[in-house]
């Protein structure tokens, strides 16, 4: 990492949980580890009460090793500037504040404005922040959009219309905090940069694929926002279909940040949805801020297929869910049997290849190998990379994504149209069966009933 001077961050939505959780902390790690050391903060809320003393005593408890003189220099650089959102003389105030901190602390101009806020906003603020002369098309002063980007593609297609009437997408950073994780960072890389997988990665030799974020957790005080979208909406369109992209795009020309989108682009334009679970858990009507009579959905399962020369007939499942057995998020790939060659047992196990993310870190290649003894018998062998052994001390997503925003490296970032060919096929999926409820499964079970149904339907395995 290099030293990144002279930055004003605009923290849109500053009282709320992602501002408290992860920006103010991420802010603290990257000040406390000197790869920020000239900056300055506003916050911007519509919440009349709140202070900066307030701000960052609730940040401070998100802090792994809260540092005070760290503290006390976001302190001295912080403003707080409340007004509401759809108030045009508050951001001319914030266009003063802006202008006398750059004059006070000698910066240059970079501006990056973080917009924390329910995506019904991000339209308005944009317009807004342009309308007072604060940011313009081409300068340096960049915008970040924290998911979710709209609740289906036309409200997407709205959203991205409003915000490229008035900045350039070189300016515009769409966050999916997914991005920035170490292991996800490295899914590219280790595609594209050993030799050995290059043959392999195809419907010639690839069985099937499974893509897994199961959670353990109900949805914890965020009935109103979770019941408007639901697991489709809320985790499958962004998280699970970028891991998706990264895992079947086609070799990009080069390992960068327009080359990565292009291709990632590319293969979602190809993704057909072919079934389609929906699930509930038992309890969930019941939940503080959601509707009685919900049929939202907590759970679904997807069967996809991507229709191009690499993947023809290679089906892709996705699952996700909440209160579900055990926390997990990964990636399976499963191999085609190999030629039997021996008497028994015949055919030989699977190879399988497993990219953990959460709660581990690290990728599994399951090799067959002969079991000790006189015998014949064969049986996967785990050859295994643990991140956190070799790499302890990595930084968290939210301090890995606010770094690339200041050198304006938009490789972990989505583009408007991958943002669209997503919320194309999450319409697709929600068009599915759309007369049935969702199946009401147990908490702490693997979900519902039909995933039984489904492994039988299409022969295979859940590897979760």
């Amino acid at each position: 990492m290099q030293h990144m001077d002279g930055t004003i961050f605009v923290i849109m939505g500053v009282t709320g949980d992602l501002a408290t959780r992860k920006l103010i902390p991420a802010l603290h790690e990257l000040l406390k580890d000197g790869h920020l050391q000239k900056c300055a903060i506003i916050g911007v809320a519509n919440d009349q009460t709140a202070t900066i003393d307030s701000i960052l005593e609730k940040s401070k408890s998100f802090i792994p090793e809260p540092n005070s003189d760290v503290l006390q220099k976001i302190r001295d650089v912080f403003v707080y500037q409340p007004f509401d959102f759809n108030d045009q003389s508050g951001y001319q105030k914030l266009k003063v504040t802006l202008e006398n901190l750059e004059s006070q602390f000698g910066f240059s101009g970079q501006r990056i404005f973080y917009l924390s806020v329910m995506p019904d906003y991000f339209a308005p603020i944009t317009q807004n922040l342009a309308l007072a002369g604060i940011i313009k098309k081409g300068d340096n002063s960049r915008i970040a959009y924290e998911k979710p980007f709209g609740h289906n593609l036309a409200s997407a297609k709205s959203i991205n219309k409003a915000i490229h009437s008035v900045f350039d997408e070189s300016q515009i950073y769409r966050v999916d905090h997914f991005l920035g994780k170490e292991l996800v960072d490295n899914i590219a890389l280790v595609r594209f940069t050993n030799l050995f997988l290059q043959p392999l990665w195809n419907h010639q030799y690839i069985d099937n694929i499974q893509i897994f974020l199961n959670e353990e957790i109900d949805i914890n005080h965020r009935g109103a926002f979770y019941d408007r979208y639901g697991a489709l909406r809320d985790v499958v369109q962004n998280h699970m279909l970028q891991l998706l992209a990264l895992i079947a795009m086609e070799p990009p020309k080069a390992l960068d940040g327009q080359h990565i989108r292009d291709a990632k682009s590319a293969v979602l334009q190809c993704v057909k949805v072919e079934d389609v679970i929906k699930g509930q858990y038992a309890g969930y009507r019941t939940e503080s801020g959601v509707n009685p009579n919900s049929t939202t959905e907590t759970f679904a399962a997807l069967r996809l297929s991507i229709e191009n020369d690499r993947w023809t007939g290679v089906p892709f499942y996705l699952k996700t869910g909440k209160c579900l057995r055990a926390k997990n998020t990964s990636i399976h790939i499963t191999f085609k049997s190999a030629q039997c060659m021996v008497s028994t047992p015949c055919p030989p196990p699977q190879n399988h290849l497993i990219i953990n993310i959460d709660p581990a870190h690290g990728f599994a290649l399951e090799i067959n190998a002969k079991v000790s003894g006189y015998s014949n018998q064969i049986a996967p062998v785990p050859m295994t990379f643990c991140h956190s052994k070799l790499c302890p001390n990595s930084p968290e997503a939210y301090e890995t994504l606010l770094f690339d925003i200041m050198k304006g490296d938009q490789s972990a970032f989505v583009r408007f149209d991958e943002i669209e060919h997503s919320w194309a096929i999450i319409d697709a999926a929600h068009a599915q069966h759309p007369e049935t409820p969702p199946t009401i499964y147990e908490k702490g079970s693997q979900g519902p009933d039909e995933l039984k149904i489904w492994a039988e339907k299409y022969n295979f395995v859940w590897r979760d």
